[in-house]
C-alpha cells in the first residue's frame, strides 16, 4: 500500500507539460479588433448614417432641425430599415478592417518603441506616437472605403445614380475618378488620425492610472512587459473608453466635417479644396458648422466605442489565455 502510495505521490510531484496557449499563434490583437469593429458597427450604424447626412448639410444652421428631416426622410421610404442601414456592408468593411490594422500596429509599434526606449513603462508620448502612426498606415490602407461608404450613406437608394453597392462603387470611382478618387478626403482623414491618437493615449493612461493604484507597480509592469491585459472590468473599460472618445471628439470633430464634404459625389462642382471648405463652412455656416452631426456622433461613437473597446479587451483577454 504505501509502495502504491509512494508511485502516485511521485507522479502527483512531476511537473505538468505546459498546454500550448493561442498567444503568440494567432495575430490576436488583428483578430480582437475585427470582432470589435464588427459588433460596433452593426449596433450604431443608423446613427453614422445621420451624421454623414448632417456632416453634408450646408443650407441650415439648425441641427435638430436636420435631425428630424433626416429621420423623416427614412422613414416615408419604401423601405425604413434597409435605408436605414444602406451602405453597411461598406461601413463593416470599413471598420472591422481599421479596427483589426490599427490594433495590429498599434501593439507592433508599441513593442518596437519599447524595445529602442528599453523602457516597459511607456508614457503620454509613446502612446501618442504609436497610436498616430498606427491610424495613419490604417488610413492610407482603408480610405477608398470611407469614400464609397460616405457617398451611399449620404443618399438615399433612389438617388439619381447612387451606389448599389460597396463594389460597384469602387469601380464606377475608379473608372470616373481615377486613383485621385479613392483618396479624397484624405488629408482631413490623417488630421483625423490625431483624433485617435488623443484618445488612445488618454485611455491607456487612464487604464495605467486605475491598475497602477490598485495592482501595484511591480504587477503593472509585469502586465505591460509580457504584454498582457490590465484584466479590468467591462464597467472600468466602459467608463475610460467613454472619457477619452468624448474628450478627443470635442477636439477634433471638425477634421470630420471637412473630410465628409470632400468626400460626396458632387465635390468638385461645390469645393476648390480643401481649404475652400474651411473657409466656405465659417463664412457660411460659422463655427456650428464645423460641429454639424457632433450630437448624433457623440450618440454612436461612445456606445460604439465602450462596445470596440470592450468587445476587444475582452476577446484579446480570451485569446491570450486560451489553451489548445
Amino acid at each position: 500500500m504505501m509502495s502504491t502510495l509512494s508511485a502516485e505521490q511521485k507522479r502527483a510531484e512531476q511537473p505538468r507539460p505546459q498546454r500550448q496557449t493561442l498567444q503568440g499563434m494567432l495575430p490576436v490583437e488583428a483578430i480582437s479588433g475585427f470582432m470589435a469593429g464588427c459588433a460596433a458597427t452593426l449596433i450604431v450604424h443608423p446613427l453614422d448614417l445621420v451624421k454623414v447626412r448632417l456632416q453634408l448639410d450646408n443650407s441650415s444652421r439648425s441641427h435638430m432641425g436636420g435631425i428630424l428631416h433626416i429621420v423623416n426622410d427614412l422613414r416615408q421610404s419604401k423601405h425604413p430599415l434597409q435605408e436605414a442601414y444602406r451602405g453597411l456592408i461598406p461601413n463593416i468593411v470599413g471598420n472591422t478592417a481599421s479596427w483589426a490594422a490599427y490594433f495590429f500596429w498599434y501593439e507592433k509599434i508599441k513593442e518596437k518603441v519599447q524595445k529602442v526606449s528599453g523602457r516597459q513603462d511607456l508614457g503620454f508620448a509613446d502612446y501618442l506616437v504609436s497610436s498616430g502612426l498606427a491610424g495613419g498606415m490604417t488610413s492610407l490602407f482603408t480610405n477608398p472605403i470611407w469614400v464609397v461608404k460616405t457617398r451611399m450613406l449620404s443618399t438615399n437608394s433612389q438617388y439619381t445614380n447612387a451606389y448599389t453597392g460597396m463594389f460597384q462603387g469602387l469601380r464606377l470611382i475608379k473608372k470616373e475618378e481615377g486613383i485621385r478618387g479613392f483618396y479624397r478626403g484624405f488629408v482631413p482623414s490623417l488630421l483625423g488620425v490625431g483624433h485617435g491618437a488623443v484618445q488612445i493615449m488618454f485611455y491607456e493612461e487612464m487604464k495605467k492610472w486605475y491598475s497602477h493604484r490598485n495592482l501595484g507597480v511591480t504587477q503593472l509592469k509585469h502586465d505591460e512587459a509580457n504584454n498582457e491585459s490590465s484584466n479590468l472590468s467591462t464597467l472600468q473599460y466602459i467608463t475610460f473608453s467613454a472619457t477619452s472618445k468624448i474628450g478627443a471628439s470635442l477636439v477634433m470633430y471638425p477634421a470630420q466635417v471637412i473630410r465628409a464634404r470632400l468626400q460626396q459625389y458632387n465635390a468638385d462642382n461645390e469645393y476648390l479644396s480643401m481649404r475652400n471648405v474651411i473657409s466656405r463652412t465659417a463664412k457660411e455656416e460659422g463655427i456650428l458648422g464645423f460641429y454639424k452631426g457632433l450630437i448624433p456622433n457623440l450618440f454612436r461613437v461612445v456606445p460604439a466605442t465602450c462596445v470596440t473597446f470592450v468587445v476587444y479587451e475582452h476577446t484579446r483577454s480570451y485569446l491570450n489565455y486560451a489553451e489548445i
